[in-house]
C-alpha cells in the first residue's frame, strides 16, 4: 500500500509465483514448430514453481492532474525458467518511468 491516502509515495512488494503447464509452456516452452523454425531444442515445461520476485514503485503528483511514477522489478526464475532455451538469464529485471494524467 502506498504511503499517502492519495496513492502517492513508495510501495514495495514481494511474490512467489506458481504456474500451470499451459502458462509455463507459453512463457518458457518451445513447441515442435517453434523448434523447426528457430533451431532451439523442443522444450515442454511442467506446472509448479515459476519464480520469486520483488518490486519497488514510487508515485507522486506533479500538478492537479499529472503524476509521475517509477518502478523497478527483479524476478529470479526457478529451474524451468533458468533452463529454458529461450531465456538469456536466470532472472528478469525491469525499470520503468512514466506519467499518468487523471481526468
Amino acid at each position: 500500500m502506498a504511503c499517502q491516502a492519495d496513492g502517492t509515495g513508495w510501495e514495495v512488494g514481494a511474490a512467489v509465483t506458481f504456474h500451470d503447464s499451459k502458462l509455463a509452456n507459453r512463457d518458457f516452452g518451445v513447441t515442435t514448430q517453434q523448434s523447426i523454425d528457430t533451431g532451439l531444442p523442443e522444450t515442454d515445461v511442467d506446472s509448479g514453481y515459476r519464480s520469486t520476485g520483488v518490486n519497488v514503485s514510487y508515485r507522486n503528483y506533479l500538478g492537479e492532474n499529472w503524476q509521475i511514477f517509477g518502478e523497478a522489478l527483479y524476478e529470479a526464475f526457478g529451474s524451468d525458467g533458468s533452463d529454458s532455451p529461450i531465456t538469456r538469464n536466470d532472472y528478469e529485471a525491469e525499470i520503468g518511468v512514466g506519467f499518468i494524467y487523471g481526468f
